[in-house]
């Protein structure tokens, strides 16, 4: 079933369609978003100034106490000669940018460290630091791929429960965008629980 959902303004009432097809268009738009680190110009040699300006281009907001935080707390490595950043630092930067918005900086370094031999430099690293975000961008599209070819059941199953609650015509379009939202916010929960436990059975160490 397709629903349409008010977008109310001062003057004038926006109705658009709350479909299957538009989720899977916005599911598609983000599986196509392009987050390559565009750096093959780049300099090994950047002052942190130079990684701040060079993020600002690239949409994403870096500061620099925030850099000196994630050298600080061991999830960055530090700057070469304690001034210089390279190219590894901004993909992991991008990485770390990515991350964080679910896991906090003490997750994000405890599962980087089994790939780490010295937390001080790149080059010790198991997996080079360019293939461990391009894999991550890998795993991510092909997650999320299979997550829209699930979203049509989604539909039709948070249908039912709507239709089961008794919810009326008019308050279906809300209320289907709210369940949707609820549920992935629920598999986020699951996910980043089982990440946890990963952590603490395979990963952190005492």
């Amino acid at each position: 079933m397709d629903y349409k959902y008010l977008d109310y303004r001062e003057d004038d009432i926006v109705v658009k369609d709350f479909s299957k097809e538009r989720l899977l268009n916005l599911a598609n738009e983000i599986i196509e978003k392009d987050d390559q680190v565009k750096i093959a110009t780049l300099s090994d040699e950047l002052t942190i100034s130079q990684v701040v300006k060079f993020f600002e281009k690239q949409g994403r907001s870096f500061t620099k106490t925030m850099i000196q935080n994630y050298v600080r707390v061991g999830v960055l490595p530090p700057p070469i000669d304690k001034r210089y950043y390279t190219k590894n630092h901004l993909i992991m930067l991008t990485l770390i940018d990515n991350l964080k918005n679910i896991y906090s900086l003490d997750e994000i370094k405890t599962v980087l460290e089994p790939i780490r031999n010295n937390p001080d430099i790149f080059e010790d690293d198991i997996i080079d630091t360019s293939n461990v975000y391009k894999n991550y961008l890998t795993m991510r599209k092909e997650a999320f791929n299979k997550w829209k070819e699930s979203l049509p059941h989604l539909i039709d199953k948070v249908d039912d429960l709507l239709q089961e609650n008794s919810v009326k015509d008019n308050d279906k379009d809300k209320a289907m965008a709210f369940m949707i939202a609820l549920t992935i916010m629920a598999e986020t929960i699951a996910l980043k629980d089982m990440t946890g436990s990963i952590i603490r059975e395979y990963i952190k160490q005492g």
